[in-house]
């Protein structure tokens, strides 16, 4: 999977947050706490900075934990 940048996956996250907010779409409360702490992280990063995900976490182009999403069962 291609690296993305810090402005793709801001795109796609408040994009969820808003469906979240507006019912369209209703995960469980620990995804949209995850959702919501998210946006408001990559909100403060610049947005060209390069994201990797890699195993259901996030890291900046350093190799450093942004963030992990939570496993829901």
């Amino acid at each position: 999977m291609p690296n993305h940048t810090v402005e793709h996956y801001l795109d796609i996250y408040q994009t969820r947050l808003e469906m979240q907010n507006e019912g369209t779409t209703n995960p469980s409360e620990e995804i949209k706490s995850f959702t919501r702490l998210f946006v408001q992280l990559l909100s403060k990063m610049n947005l060209e900075d390069e994201i990797i995900l890699k195993n259901g976490s996030f890291y900046n182009a350093s190799g450093k934990l942004i963030a992990t999403v939570p496993l829901v069962l």
